[in-house]
């Protein structure tokens, strides 16, 4: 038998030992043509099967009018066998895919060809809020696992013929569904481009997790800090594609990823556009000083306290002094040790069982820590500076930002330890220095106050415009249409 001809014998031959899949052989009615029906258990809906493909296929006499099995394909696709969505596959290929997609197949040997039915119906989750991204004035609805799911709550909240949702598949043995979401007549097209170009460039044999598909949209990916956007969300997705982003929308992962985007993007949260400009603004600005905090707080005391005391008022300078005078460790292995202790917290929280690890971080956080107050292992100005770096990291909207400001908050206080201020300053124009370095598919990661000129700077940035102030997409991303309101009609 040869294998590249679509029969039941040969896909019955692919398949010896596997229960999951079912092969139904049907004698058309009226007729001696025999077809074969396949599919997988638990990915397709049997009720589907039996009312839209297995019921016409035993009692519709049309079918028994076929001379042949050609004629026969051809009635199945023109109505007797009655399901909105359905194909012809002329290969082993095509019929091998269909079926591991989770449609069934109606093999017809003599025509060495099969008609492929979208009857999928394997469990999935339902669509909730989302357990990543709060949500105080907004849409609940979230992504799940299911790709055409997630494709069709895009399409019901941008409801024009300009969204473009383009399906490739990715992996040589996974075939994962990805698609390429924007609007055609506001993205740019070299943006779009370069998505799916690097897109076919991917060789693996699968994407089964959601960094796979970050470093390989990413390239090379020599910088910890973030360079893409994934949500949960659909309204803050649905927004940036508005804007002349383009999405991407991975089959398995319920998070969807928005590109190109700078660093003032990881800032925006959906709800600064859900409240007034002024109150979005302040929260803005809440949310930059929050991150400087976080990232040079830890190194700023470790600094002032070994190498610059004058810098600190008397009083400030001499209650340091009496809390580490009967402290067995110097304050910069105070800080390192409790900056290390904060990350296993953390670690420890994300892995365990929810409650459990809520337990966790109340048991260390509280217990441990005024334990060793009293044990006189750490003093309270320490524990008190590394709990608001901490604190503040959290208010960061994007957790892949947070990440990056943890790790270069323990690189500032090393540096702190080994020039104080003076180190940190260098340090800190070296991260700027990097920052300015990186651009995410041709747009500048500080734009747009290291691209265009400064322009924009504060339209939608550290504060936000009043909306009939805000009439133009970003700049920096290179939309086709870069007016989103106040058009003339």
């Amino acid at each position: 038998m040869s294998t590249d001809k679509i029969s039941a014998g040969y896909f019955r031959q692919k398949f010896p030992e596997n229960p999951d899949v079912v092969f139904n052989e049907v004698v058309i009615k009226n007729s001696s043509l025999r077809v074969t029906v396949a599919s997988i258990d638990g990915m397709v809906s049997s009720q589907l099967i039996d009312d839209y493909v297995l019921k016409p296929l035993f009692q519709e006499a049309a079918l028994g009018k076929a001379k042949d099995a050609r004629e026969l394909v051809s009635l199945m696709m023109l109505g007797p066998v009655y399901h909105c969505q359905r194909k012809v596959c002329n290969t082993v290929k095509d019929a091998m895919g269909e079926l591991l997609q989770g449609n069934a197949i109606v093999i017809v040997d003599e025509a060495e060809a099969a008609v492929s039915f979208d009857v999928k119906g394997f469990a999935s989750r339902g669509i909730s809020e989302s357990s990543t991204e709060g949500v105080l004035k907004g849409s609940k609805e979230a992504f799940i696992e299911v790709m055409r799911t997630n494709t069709a709550l895009v399409r019901r909240r941008l409801q024009t013929d300009t969204l473009k949702i383009n399906t490739t598949r990715v992996g040589t043995r996974s075939q994962t569904a990805v698609s390429v979401v924007y609007l055609d007549a506001v993205a740019n097209p070299e943006t779009v481009a370069a998505i799916k170009t690097r897109l076919e460039a991917i060789d693996i044999d699968g994407i089964v997790s959601a960094g796979q598909m970050e470093a390989f949209l990413l390239g090379r990916r020599n910088s910890v800090f973030p360079q893409l956007i994934y949500t949960e969300r659909v309204d803050k997705f649905c927004a940036n594609i508005l804007e002349g982003r383009v999405g991407l929308i991975v089959d398995g992962l319920p998070i969807a990823y928005i590109m190109p985007v700078d660093l003032v993007a990881f800032f925006q949260a959906p709800e600064d556009y859900a409240h007034g400009h002024i109150l979005s603004s302040l929260l803005r600005i809440l949310r930059f000083s929050c991150a400087f905090i976080a990232l040079v707080l830890p190194a700023i005391y470790v600094a002032m306290v070994m190498f610059h005391q004058d810098m600190l008022p008397t009083q400030l300078a001499v209650s340091i002094i009496s809390n580490t005078v009967a402290i067995p460790l110097p304050s910069y292995l105070e800080v390192l040790l409790l900056i290390l202790a904060f990350e296993i917290l953390l670690e420890a929280g994300l892995r365990l069982p929810q409650p459990i690890g809520q337990s966790v971080s109340i048991v260390g956080g509280l217990v441990v820590g005024q334990a060793a107050i009293f044990a006189g292992i750490l003093s309270p100005g320490v524990i008190m500076v590394v709990a608001t770096a901490g604190i503040a990291g959290f208010v960061l909207p994007s957790q892949d930002l947070s990440i990056t400001i943890r790790l270069f908050r323990i690189a500032l206080v090393i540096l702190s330890i080994i020039g104080g201020l003076y180190a940190v300053t260098l340090g800190l124009i070296a991260i700027l220095f990097r920052c300015c370095a990186l651009d995410a598919f041709g747009v500048p990661y500080l734009a747009p106050f290291a691209g265009g000129g400064g322009k924009r700077m504060f339209n939608d940035t550290v504060v936000r415009a009043a909306w009939n102030k805000s009439s133009t997409r970003p700049a920096d991303i290179g939309p086709i249409d870069s007016a989103k309101q106040g058009r003339q009609t």
